[in-house]
């Protein structure tokens, strides 16, 4: 053996770090982030002793409204408001101060403070021992007067017209948190935020020394213009991930491109003001927006990297991105889209994207052809009302639902015959005839490689015409019987409730021979009838060509 594969292996074999005496490791651990620290305990059982002995502090919370109610379980006589806050406010300083003064890192640390009035001052100096403390996620709430009207329209309502910016109590974000080295992410809860402020930190202070933060959540924050914004994307330029959830804006679009490593964006719940989102010059890989009426802003190069994306109710500048989402998005592994609100000249949706997983997909309208033919698929569901054509080739699916007002016209399925679960629920809210049973028989006819289909019938008031057709006219049509049919029914009524006829019943069983029937709703005339039928077969001793297992649940 060769002189340098013996060092080699020598090296190799050899744990030096190990043999360090444990100051020296525990030195050299204070460099290392405090969730690599933690996984160094599952090395071996040298490391678990190593990494157990450097003090570490998991989740560290100063909570004012729990501290309030265990002073109050504890003292005889109820302290006033003001001694309740003195008392929490000298626990959190002396206590934080320790771990300062300790440096021990602290993985999460969550400060919860109630303020009485505009009185920030004590706030303001917890808020200095915080920026110093060693921890990793932090989240800040300030509880003010005003922090539950995150609704402007419901302020205004309240203080009777009066200006939620100008007049409302909130603690203004100190940007000094933001120098903390060792701050990765960040949650700012009931605060504003002011370009002032903003602006005269950044000119007293060097962008380079605090860019660790790469997680940044807003939560029913006041955001005063579009200059904050910027100045918080200058004060934490490696910010990968930003949360908006129920803000309250001074600006009318919402644009992302000022985060430059910006991965990760979620938009969520009613942003008041708010009018957009842009993302036109971004390089997500993740997006989330979730609020009533928002235009969302996008571009064809903005999705090229994009790996999950959710929109929910929301209007797109760009809606022929949705019809091929394979040539829109070619790296999407998740997508939710729920619309609201119709788009023009969408009719059809395409997906063939080989890493795609989990696929939902909700439109109320205008949608008519939906294919879907994609290797890697395992979640399926679809709520498009209007569907005439379904083309579904997904070989490695688990799960599959599909809700809609009508049974397509055609629909292709390639599917695994061991699929774990395949629901098809329609709802009925039209007066019922023949062509509609037929096209029941026919849909599962289509899909009859499935081993096990459960097929959900929501009925409003159902009732056919009992002089057009006959069971005697149905049963001439049929050809093959469907299988492995789980058949439930939920019959619902709006006003007079209206019996239902033995054609429907009868025709309904002709077309599914469901293998079980669960039955729910204003269903005492549907039950009746099949224990009738039943009785009879029973008393003249024939039987019936196919056995049904039935549950019967909310007879009235």
């Amino acid at each position: 053996m060769s002189l340098e594969k013996k060092l080699k292996l020598s090296i190799n074999d050899a744990d030096r770090f190990s043999e360090l005496p444990e100051h020296m490791i525990h030195h050299i651990l204070s460099f290392v982030s405090i969730k690599d620290v933690v996984r160094t305990r599952l090395l071996s059982k040298t490391w678990k002793s190593l990494s157990t002995s450097y003090k570490i502090l998991l989740d560290l919370h100063y909570d004012h409204n729990s501290f309030a109610m265990e002073l109050l379980l504890d003292t005889e006589s109820a302290p006033e408001i003001d001694e309740i806050r003195d008392r929490f406010m000298d626990y959190a300083d002396n206590h934080l101060l320790r771990v300062v003064q300790q440096q021990i890192p602290v993985l999460k640390l969550a400060v919860d403070v109630a303020v009485i009035g505009s009185e920030f001052f004590r706030v303001d100096q917890f808020m200095e021992l915080v920026g110093k403390a060693k921890a990793e996620e932090l989240s800040i709430f300030v509880q003010t007067r005003d922090f539950h009207w995150y609704y402007a329209d419901e302020w205004d309502e309240w203080y009777d017209g009066g200006d939620i910016f100008e007049e409302g109590i909130f603690y203004e974000f100190p940007y000094s948190i933001t120098l903390a080295k060792w701050l990765r992410s960040l949650t700012i809860r009931g605060c504003k935020v002011t370009s002032l402020a903003s602006k005269n930190f950044i000119s007293n202070n060097n962008a380079s020394t605090y860019s660790s933060l790469r997680q940044l959540c807003l939560s029913r924050v006041l955001l005063f213009s579009e200059e904050a914004l910027s100045n918080i994307a200058s004060c934490c330029p490696g910010i990968e991930v930003i949360e908006f959830n129920c803000c309250n804006f001074l600006i009318t679009t919402l644009k992302l491109s000022k985060f430059t490593k910006l991965k990760k964006a979620s938009v969520v719940g009613q942003q008041e003001y708010l009018e957009s989102v842009d993302i036109t010059e971004t390089n997500l890989e993740s997006f989330h927006c979730s609020c009533v009426d928002l235009n969302c802003l996008i571009s064809l190069a903005a999705c090229r990297y994009m790996r999950v994306l959710e929109l929910h109710h929301c209007y797109l500048s760009e809606p022929d991105l949705l019809k091929d989402l394979t040539t829109s998005f070619p790296l999407l592994e998740k997508a939710k889209l729920f619309d609201g609100i119709p788009y023009e000249g969408l009719d059809s949706i395409t997906v063939a994207n080989s890493d795609l997983t989990s696929l939902k997909l909700l439109f109320n309208r205008d949608i008519r052809v939906i294919s879907v033919k994609c290797p890697n698929l395992r979640h399926f569901d679809c709520y498009i009302h209007g569907l005439e054509e379904v083309y579904l080739d997904c070989p490695k699916l688990r799960t599959c639902y599909y809700n809609s007002l009508s049974v397509p016209r055609l629909i292709l399925l390639d599917l695994p015959t061991d699929i774990e679960y395949i629901v098809f629920s329609f709802s009925l809210h039209y007066k019922l005839d023949k062509s509609w049973f037929i096209s029941i028989w026919k849909f599962l006819e289509q899909i009859v490689g499935c081993n096990t289909v459960y097929l959900h019938l929501y009925c409003l008031s159902p009732s056919t015409d009992v002089a057009e057709f006959g069971l005697d006219e149905l049963e001439a049509v049929q050809a093959f019987k469907p299988k492995n049919v789980h058949l439930q029914v939920v019959i619902g009524y709006a006003g007079e409730r209206r019996p239902i006829s033995a054609a429907f019943v009868d025709a309904l069983l002709w077309s599914t021979c469901p293998a079980t029937l669960s039955i729910g709703g204003d269903c005492y005339n549907i039950v009746k009838y099949l224990c009738e039928k039943l009785a009879e077969k029973s008393r003249d001793g024939s039987c019936c060509d196919q056995h049904y297992a039935v549950s019967i649940g909310g007879i009235t």
